[in-house]
């Protein structure tokens, strides 16, 4: 790279993350298209195999370099036991990294006898399900948007599910001490569904937390203005918050779903949301873990998807303008 094309570069690099940094700020201005483009940091998609997620990788035009995989929450072989979806992303199939979501405990179970122990058992198996399979240093989204009343995991006890989260993150260890737990919320839930504590009164405490996260979609309130965009990044389960919690707590931040609204109260193709999410990744990218679009296209769900099909084609556009490269370092 020519000093020229360098100085550019840094110059471009600082406005935007300027720009930013203004994402997370209480400011309403409007903020500056990218200057630049391209991802730096762990960008990923989610996927029940390989292809689905390498499918992604196609239309961004880069390799992905996470996947998001779900279990089976049937029961606890499905949860803990069950090679797949474990077994299908080894290295050899998938040489990116693994964020598995994981609930407490399977449908059947509740979070008072998780607390007095009755499953740690279980997951001391899953512990050995991820090394077995090569992913001990997986991410584990362990009873994920736990504030959000829909998730049958959601938390009734604070003291009670906070005492099961424990326990089940020492279980896991005891057998995959590589193991990196993920504690995670849903944005725009700021109190918890039962008794309407505040969100952050479910933080197991820092030796139980590798990276605090939150799943973000354009939705209740979907982000139109920069205003808007102001008001939810800065909700007690805003990213923003987020962000600021993880760094003054010396963790990483992530944000394992994100993505467009076309279903009810989100804000449909909005391409504005994917440039100030691109912004406030930019910002922080030293201190993000990772970041993960997540793609659905079926009914009676978010509806975000940008390819096979593309049912928000000017978000689409978007994402591919800023996302959709991996700068080297003769980029410029």
């Amino acid at each position: 790279m020519s000093r020229g094309r360098l100085t550019l570069t840094l110059v471009a690099v600082l406005v935007l993350v300027a720009a930013g940094l203004g994402a997370c700020s209480h400011s309403s201005s409007p903020q500056p298209e990218p200057q630049i483009t391209g991802v730096r940091w762990v960008s990923g998609a989610n996927g029940n195999y390989p292809n689905e997620v390498n499918a992604w990788g196609t239309f961004a035009g880069r390799q992905v370099g996470l996947a998001i995989v779900f279990t089976d929450r049937r029961s606890w072989n499905g949860l803990v036991g069950a090679g797949w979806p474990t077994s299908a992303f080894t290295r050899a199939a998938f040489p990116g990294e693994l964020s598995v979501a994981q609930p407490l405990y399977p449908q059947d179970g509740n979070e008072a006898a998780c607390a007095r122990g009755e499953y740690d058992r279980y997951w001391s198996q899953f512990g050995t399900t991820l090394t077995t399979y090569g992913r001990a240093d997986a991410y584990v989204r362990l009873g994920w948007e736990f504030n959000g009343g829909y998730m049958y995991w959601h938390v009734r006890d604070v003291e009670a599910w906070k005492t099961c989260f424990r326990r089940t993150v020492s279980a896991i260890r005891s057998t995959d001490p590589a193991v990196k737990i993920d504690w995670n919320m849903n944005a725009h839930n700021d109190t918890l569904p039962v008794g309407k504590e505040d969100v952050w009164a479910a933080y197991p405490g820092d030796q139980y937390v590798d990276i605090v996260s939150i799943d973000a979609y354009d939705h209740f309130p979907a982000s139109l203005t920069q205003a808007t965009w102001d008001r939810q990044c800065h909700l007690r389960s805003g990213l923003c918050t987020v962000i600021q919690f993880a760094r003054d707590h010396g963790k990483k931040f992530a944000v394992p779903e994100w993505g467009v609204v076309r279903s009810a109260g989100g804000g449909g193709d909005n391409p504005f949301y994917v440039s100030r999410m691109y912004q406030t990744f930019v910002a922080n990218a030293q201190n993000l873990a990772y970041e993960s679009y997540y793609r659905t296209a079926e009914n009676g769900n978010v509806k975000s998807s940008l390819t096979s099909p593309d049912l928000n084609p000017d978000a689409s556009r978007r994402y591919l303008q800023l996302f959709g490269s991996a700068l080297g370092p003769d980029a410029g």
